[in-house]
């Protein structure tokens, strides 16, 4: 612990940005941080890491933000921010980060409740960013499962070109060259990339594949716990005896305290269940002594229901967000010159001949 008492607020000021807290049995009794209306946030994902992974050897600034989420129920967003400033500067001393790194890091805590632009590949990795180096920072591993299999027909027109943004640029490009009155070889292998990354994307709404998924299953250490990327969306998940779990954060499940865990056995959520913090699975008659004793069938039909609910608006969320970038994308590339397909096919593989390959976030 640290050596001078960390002091909280009785509460949060008027207006404030709060996250309630959840008790849960977890290794031990701990409190995590539940969804506002921000929603599964990167702050949420990555404080929730913290809880969950803390030990007698964590730093002490670690110590002190547990210490900021077990006093209260509500915990204000400047008090969060304050502690993880302090662990990422902690940091920088004991691993040796740049100290530009550690400034930009800074720059993004304020608003990390709100966003982050992460550009996933669809081979597992990331594409290197300033947003990608902050979860390296807090050494918090970021993955996802948003992977194209090698056996899939769209295999070669996605893999190609391989993350998101670029697959929406040659979207973008493919619909200026349909077009041309007349086109070559590069125009008509653009057309046909293109439409093999929309038969992708149509496919993988929810940013989750079955290869994706045993991919995580792979390549996770059993029993290690990781911040999972989704649709614009981070939970912190668990690898355990082969599968993977997502905390429970939803504020719809603030009161159910045994409801701890949900498996992810299937992209759309169809398959999933809900576990203790044991990992016990939860009956329609549980009764787990730690809170819900009161867990019935509408308990879970309605969390069935939610469940549902959340495929459909995340699909729909992530329709209208490429909807939306593309147009302006198209819009922008109007308004500029542009070089014909044939110099930007040409440049493309000029420099994906010079591109090292990408580490895995692990």
């Amino acid at each position: 612990m640290s050596t001078t008492a960390a002091s909280f607020p009785a509460s949060a000021p008027t207006g404030e940005i709060v996250f309630k807290t959840k008790t849960i049995d977890f290794d031990g009794r701990r409190n995590i941080l539940i969804q506002n209306e921000n929603g599964p946030c990167a702050l949420l994902a990555l404080i929730n890491y913290i809880l969950l992974t803390v030990d007698h050897l964590s730093a002490p600034e670690i110590h002190d933000l547990v210490a900021l989420v077990n006093s209260s129920n509500e915990i204000p967003l400047s008090g969060l921010l304050n502690y993880l400033q302090q662990i990422v500067t902690a940091n920088q001393r004991t691993y040796g980060i740049p100290p530009e790194e550690v400034q930009t890091t800074l720059s993004f805590l304020p608003s990390l409740h709100e966003g982050l632009n992460i550009n996933p590949q669809f081979d597992g990795t990331f594409s290197p960013s300033h947003e990608l180096a902050l979860f390296r920072d807090f050494n918090v591993p970021l993955v996802h499962g948003w992977l194209v299999d090698p056996s899939a027909p769209e295999y070669r027109g996605v893999i190609k070109y391989n993350s998101y943004e670029t697959a929406q640029n040659v979207l973008v490009e493919a619909y200026d060259v349909e077009q041309k009155p007349n086109k070559d070889s590069v125009d008509l292998e653009i057309i046909d990339d293109s439409r093999q990354i929309k038969s992708f994307f149509a496919r993988t709404a929810t940013q989750l594949t079955d290869y994706g998924l045993h991919y995580l299953r792979e390549n996770l250490q059993n029993n290690s716990i990781a911040v999972l990327f989704r649709n614009d969306h981070f939970a912190t998940i668990i690898k355990k005896d082969n599968d993977i779990y997502a905390l429970v954060t939803d504020v719809g499940f603030a009161t159910k305290k045994s409801f701890v865990w949900e498996s992810l056995l299937s992209i759309n959520g169809a398959n999933n269940s809900f576990f203790t913090g044991n990992f016990s699975p939860i009956l329609e008659d549980s009764s787990n002594p730690f809170d819900d004793s009161n867990v019935d069938n509408d308990d879970l039909n309605s969390a069935e229901e939610r469940d549902r609910a959340l495929a459909i608006a995340m699909q729909e969320e992530e329709d209208n967000r490429v909807a939306t970038n593309l147009q302006k994308r198209y819009e922008k590339n109007n308004n500029k010159a542009k070089k014909s397909p044939k110099e930007e096919k040409k440049q493309k593989k000029a420099k994906d001949g010079k591109k090292k390959k990408s580490c895995i976030i692990m």
